[in-house]
């Protein structure tokens, strides 16, 4: 980043806006918490969803040269020879019916369809291109074919993908799980008529079903509009989240947010007191729910955020949430909490929390929060000192003298 950290004298040139910016960005990457500063709600991708991988119709976009192809050979650290049946991209380079002989990063027996996608310079001769390779059968390939492209306006091309979630064939249910990862999320809101309960409710208490794709599952339920399903929903997913458990739940922050858009401020009571007023409440449960508020907190509407700030505030009493909390209560500018954030800082705590605790005082513009950071100046000039230090090594931007 190039900003620098903010002293406590500021220069005119320096706005209030700017630092209280880029300090909530410096909070959040030493708190290690995920945020994105300044964007719209709009160029978020979809929440719950874990999209680590190019969707076939993105590595075609990506790629000079696209063709379907079957193996003829293939040896073993050495190159793949093909023979092309069709081309996708790419006609003015290659054509149906050549052999290709490349260097390529999949493993397939003689025989086998595979997708070719060669990527690199408009100019370079077919060998010099990265070539990637996907297995497919002819529906999976039928399916690839048929897919919009990425030009096609976005709520079109999940309508048609929504189809084939969880489809028989392995590799077309993962890539229009991925289309939905990628996609913004107000637009897969848009599509929610795609997303019938029906279809989902049993998805998310299917073993077979990946665990990756839950908390998207259990997001689209949240997403219904026609009452008596959305009611439904409910029920179904307070049940998944008061039933009892003992072992980590894939996917269980979109249940959590899910639930959140259909039950409101009494679904959040239902959920404070399970996760984040319970010490007992297992870590991986909390993290979730911190996640599901933060989702909320940016796409809900009718829980106040004064009662989300609340509730998160329950955290700052389990010094292992209390750096990610104080986090999250500077991002939502709930600077009431600003004495209790204060009594965070003591010899007890570990160096986040002391961290965030400088960064939500210097942030806040309540003149308690300047009254507390000089008191602890004065209990522990040291250690605010390397506070400030460590932000500023963090984030450029220059500490108080």
């Amino acid at each position: 980043m190039a900003n620098t950290w903010p002293s406590t004298t500021w220069t005119a040139r320096t706005s209030n806006n700017a630092r209280r910016r880029a300090s909530l960005a410096a909070l959040a990457i030493l708190c290690g918490v995920s945020v994105v500063v300044g964007r719209s709600p709009a160029a978020h991708a979809c929440p719950f969803c874990t999209a680590l991988a190019p969707s076939l119709c993105q590595l075609r976009e990506r790629a000079k040269v696209v063709a379907l192809a079957e193996v003829e050979r293939q040896e073993p650290g050495g190159k793949t020879r093909l023979t092309v049946h069709r081309v996708l991209a790419g006609g003015d380079r290659l054509a149906a019916g050549a052999t290709l002989e490349v260097k390529l990063d999949t493993t397939a027996g003689q025989g086998s369809l595979v997708l070719v996608f060669g990527s690199g310079s408009a100019r370079a001769p077919l060998d010099d291109l990265s070539w990637h390779g996907v297995k497919v059968n002819e529906q999976s390939y039928a399916y690839f074919a048929r897919a919009p492209r990425t030009n096609v306006p976005a709520v079109e091309r999940l309508r048609y993908f929504g189809t084939f979630l969880e489809h028989a064939d392995p590799l077309i249910a993962e890539d229009a799980y991925l289309e939905f990862g990628h996609a913004p999320f107000d637009v897969v809101a848009q599509v929610a008529d795609v997303l019938p309960a029906q279809r989902l409710r049993p998805w998310l208490v299917d073993a077979k079903v990946s665990p990756a794709r839950k908390g998207f599952y259990g997001l689209a339920l949240g997403l219904s509009t026609e009452a008596a399903t959305r009611r439904a929903n409910a029920e179904f997913l307070r049940e998944l989240i008061v039933a009892p458990h003992d072992d980590f739940r894939a996917g269980f922050d979109g249940v959590l947010g899910g639930y959140l858009l259909l039950a409101g401020e009494p679904g959040l009571e239902i959920v404070e007191r399970l996760y984040l007023a319970d010490p007992r409440a297992a870590d991986g449960d909390v993290r979730h729910t911190m996640t599901a508020l933060r989702f909320y907190r940016e796409y809900g509407h009718e829980i106040p955020p004064e009662r989300l700030s609340a509730a998160l505030a329950r955290l700052l009493e389990r010094p292992e949430f209390a750096a990610a909390a104080t986090t999250d209560l500077a991002r939502w500018k709930a600077w009431s909490a600003a004495d209790r954030v204060a009594d965070l800082y003591s010899a007890r705590a570990d160096a986040a929390t002391r961290r965030a605790v400088v960064g939500y005082l210097l942030v806040c513009p309540a003149p308690e929060a300047a009254r507390q950071l000089a008191r602890l100046r004065t209990l522990d000039a040291a250690g605010v000192a390397e506070a400030e230090r460590v932000l500023s090594q963090t984030t450029g931007l220059p500490v108080s003298e």
